[in-house]
């Protein structure tokens, strides 16, 4: 891990469709890992690739907010949700660069990783950011051919928690008691009205 003086943050971006106990897991893990300053979530608000059963983006980030509202170092930015048009990672990142004089470290599934090549301009963004992969279970990290990457494994248990299994367990009026937020399981039920 490269060492500096600027303080280190992490970027944790996604349609967070819903927010999820994984997610909190591995946030932590990387900002300990890395000694993160703070780990900003960055609930995306129009997709650039479809999203199946995308919940509003305003309630997407109500929940991700309210899951991070009482954590030390855990803060949610409004950057993408208020753009009315899809969002790309290498315009926000652009966009925070210039706020902000930190190193910037980019949260990353195994899955997403491996799709890097897809994204917009990703040789631009692999150049302005660290990539911090998480595990997945089961899943070895095929590492994208692109110049310059710098990235780091997430040193952390996987966990079996699926935004999709969520979504398929609303529908169906079962119990995600044990997957989400308990502070917010009353929230979560108007994802399935």
């Amino acid at each position: 891990m490269p060492h500096n003086d600027k303080a280190r943050i992490g970027l944790f971006g996604g349609t967070f469709n819903p927010i999820h106990n994984g997610h909190i897991k591995m946030a932590e893990a990387a900002r300990k890992q890395f000694k993160l300053k703070c780990v900003y979530f960055i609930p995306c608000g129009i997709p650039p690739h479809r999203a199946k059963d995308l919940y509003p983006a305003g309630l997407r980030y109500k929940l991700v907010a309210g899951t991070v509202k009482n954590k030390k170092y855990f803060k949610v930015l409004d950057i993408e949700v208020r753009k009315k048009k899809p969002c790309y990672t290498i315009d926000t990142v652009k966009e925070l660069i210039k706020r902000s004089k930190e190193t910037l470290y980019f949260l990353i599934g195994a899955d997403e990783f491996e799709n890097l090549k897809t994204w917009k301009s990703p040789d631009k963004l692999a150049k302005m950011v660290t990539f911090m992969v998480l595990p997945r279970p089961e899943e070895k990290v095929k590492i994208p051919k692109i110049k310059g990457l710098k990235w780091h494994m997430v040193h952390a248990k996987p966990i079996n928690i699926s935004s999709t299994e969520i979504r398929k367990k609303i529908k169906e009026k079962k119990s995600i008691k044990d997957l989400v937020p308990s502070q917010l399981l009353f929230s979560y039920q108007e994802l399935s009205v």
